[in-house]
């Protein structure tokens, strides 16, 4: 009895060995699960780096593609005439932009990824918004015009551009002073537009409910810029700024005071932007019908459009190569040494960063459906 009482006495602490070999088991054990979070958590914040490339790339295919699809939208107006040249992108002039209406569609290609589109010729540059720190390389430009969808209701924005149309006529006009100042007739006069130009057809002209439906025009100029937000005037980039590739537009607006073209970033992670445009021009004699040429089937499809095939165009197939906002991290040992194609041009990036190509085809019904041959 005396041996297990004293046996007993000696079991009630641990012992400095035993101790230290708890402590270093637990530590053993910390150390394996703190590796474990580690590589969790690198591997999460991967994931949400490929989620948001992903989502970022889906977001501005569809962007593009509806805004394409809705080019050529004038309201109930739909005999477009043909350009007799090509418009300015950044036009601000009321006179123009009504001229500009006759080209929809226009756009501005990069023949290579060393080398920015030629907009030497258009106001854009002379207003400083197409920068050489502005514009990635690369990249094309593409020009969209159209009327809102939704008709315009209310008290107008001071020296914005609005469209008012009906079958056959159309008035451009600009806000002022929450009103909508119409253009004037040869005679001074400021035109009144109904919603039926035949005065037989609605004897009560005066009605306001028979008044031509009234849109925002809407110019939009779609770009890929070398930063997310320009610190430069106008939210241009300039060095120094973040270097993360972003779709952008230029979007014709008021800043309150004048008629303004507007930088608007869209899409983070978009590295390049390109653009096919597809030429309908077969069969080559007009339509007796539709009175235009082609058949509403694009023909070929071509980078650069002449002068020539512009009127032809009815539709494009849109690049967009995404990328993740941020590199790999090192210790994955990550290098994208993939070749992308976009339009036939070839991109070889081999840094740290994910990357996805989307294409889409759009097909303007405003522009394509005039031609189709009724069967």
């Amino acid at each position: 009895m005396h041996n297990i009482h004293n046996y007993r006495k000696t079991q009630l602490g641990m012992t400095l060995i035993e101790l230290l070999v708890a402590i270093a088991i637990g530590a053993l054990l910390l150390l394996g699960l703190s590796k474990v979070f580690v590589n969790s958590s690198r591997s999460t914040r991967e994931l949400d780096r490929s989620g948001q490339m992903l989502e970022n790339g889906r977001y501005g295919v569809t962007l593009l593609a509806d805004d394409l699809r809705h080019a050529g939208f004038y309201g109930e107006y739909f005999n477009i005439d043909t350009p007799t040249s090509f418009p300015d992108p950044c036009e601000l002039v009321l006179a123009n932009l009504i001229t500009a209406m006759t080209q929809p569609m226009q756009g501005y290609n990069a023949a290579s990824t060393t080398v920015r589109p030629d907009i030497s010729a258009t106001s854009c540059d002379d207003k400083g918004l197409f920068t050489n720190a502005n514009l990635s390389p690369g990249s094309d430009i593409l020009v969209l015009r159209r009327a809102e969808t939704t008709v315009f209701t209310g008290a107008a924005t001071d020296k914005e551009i609005y469209l008012q149309t009906n079958g056959r006529q159309y008035e451009m006009m600009i806000g002022n002073g929450g009103s909508i100042v119409p253009t004037v007739q040869a005679d001074g006069d400021a035109q009144t537009m109904y919603k039926y130009p035949d005065s037989t057809t609605h004897t009560d002209l005066t009605d306001p409910a028979n008044a031509a439906n009234t849109r925002k025009f809407v110019v939009h100029v779609y770009f890929v810029a070398p930063c997310s937000i320009g610190s430069d005037t106008d939210g241009v980039c300039q060095a120094g700024d973040d270097a993360v590739p972003t779709l952008k537009r230029l979007e014709l607006t008021s800043d309150g005071t004048n008629t303004v073209m507007s930088i608007v970033p869209l899409v983070e992670g978009i590295e390049f932007f390109k653009v096919l445009y597809g030429v309908d021009d077969t069969p080559a004699i007009m339509d007796p019908i539709t009175q235009n040429n082609g058949d509403g089937i694009p023909d070929r499809y071509v980078a650069a459009p002449i002068s020539a095939e512009w009127p032809n165009v009815i539709s494009a197939r849109i690049y967009l190569l995404s990328r993740t906002i941020d590199p790999t991290d090192k210790r994955e040992n990550y290098i994208d040494d993939k070749t992308y194609s976009l339009a036939g041009l070839s991109v070889s990036p081999g840094d740290s960063y994910k990357r996805h190509v989307y294409s889409t085809e759009i097909r303007p019904l405003n522009l394509a459906g005039r031609r189709e041959i009724p069967k």
